[in-house]
């Protein structure tokens, strides 16, 4: 498996929960912490220690003239992601995300700090014995603990508690998973607020590969839609929709390999304004020393 389709993976296994603004990807279950992992080492074997994101807008079908740089990313000698870089549209820095990272290669902390190295906020994070993500602690421009997230986990089931900085509850997800095959898929997310109503349901259906197919979402009990998740031959993913609950599509993502596998154009289409992005990503290996 390439390194851009680990990432994307990782990307749908965890968006959907309440891991806040993280711009590293933690595990919450076994199936991300193999993923991540996996990632690490091919970014580590590829020697690649830059990774840079482009971005090219198209409207009625005329490719904008100008491409921007949206974002770089440094990894460590560890194959893992050390510096993420932020920047407007005159190429200028705007903000920029420090990572660091416990014994175990897993991260600890994200800080994230203004162009001119003023602290914005930040992310600390804590473990349990298996290496999944216990404890999400919030913190504002002046380190001061914002909310606090509290997972905990009975067999087949994670429980997500957001608490803000007087200890009072914010709101809960519910993750269900598919332990009976030992894929530790997820099948169900719940979304409950401060009063334990539900607020939002995720439903997730797999292929006989194991891979996702459906994803459908409720809002306090009525649909509103679902994504839709197509592979080519070799498993990797080319292609995910958005249908409203009528099922017309709103926008699609496609996903686009070179030679090698590995990931390097995404296109992101709405379908009202007829406007696309393609985003084109380059990565950058070490030079050895002669």
């Amino acid at each position: 498996m390439k390194l851009k389709e680990l990432y994307i993976i990782v990307l749908l296994s965890i968006s959907f929960v309440v891991v806040s603004n993280s711009q590293v990807s933690v595990p919450l279950t076994n199936k991300d912490l193999n993923d991540i992992r996996r990632e690490r080492d091919f970014i580590k074997t590829m020697n690649i220690n830059l990774s840079q994101t482009w971005l090219y807008m198209v409207k009625d079908n005329i490719i904008s003239s100008n491409k921007l740089l949206v974002s770089e990313i440094v990894y460590n000698t560890d194959g893992l992601p050390q510096k993420i870089c932020f920047f407007d549209e005159n190429r200028k820095l705007n903000s920029f995300t420090v990572v660091k990272y416990n014994k175990q290669l897993l991260a600890f902390e994200e800080i994230r700090f203004s162009a001119d190295s003023t602290l914005i906020n930040g992310i600390m994070y804590e473990y349990d014995k298996n290496n999944l993500l216990s404890k999400q602690i919030n913190y504002n421009n002046k380190a001061e603990i914002i909310s606090i997230i509290i997972n905990s986990r009975s067999n087949d089931t994670i429980y997500i508690n957001d608490y803000d900085s007087n200890n009072n509850l914010k709101d809960a997800s519910i993750i269900i998973l598919d332990n009976i095959s030992g894929t530790d898929l997820i099948k169900k997310t719940l979304k409950l607020d401060k009063n334990s109503m539900p607020v939002e349901k995720q439903i997730f259906e797999y292929d006989e590969m194991a891979a996702l197919h459906k994803k459908t979402i409720f809002e306090n009990g009525v649909s509103t839609g679902y994504k839709h998740f197509v592979y080519n031959e070799e498993g990797a993913l080319v292609k995910s929709s958005f249908y409203d609950a009528v099922s017309e599509l709103v926008s699609s993502t496609s996903y686009e390999y070179d030679q090698y596998g590995n990931l390097d154009r995404i296109i992101e289409r709405a379908e009202k304004d007829n406007n696309t992005k393609v985003f084109m990503i380059n990565y950058l290996s070490k030079v050895p020393s002669r």
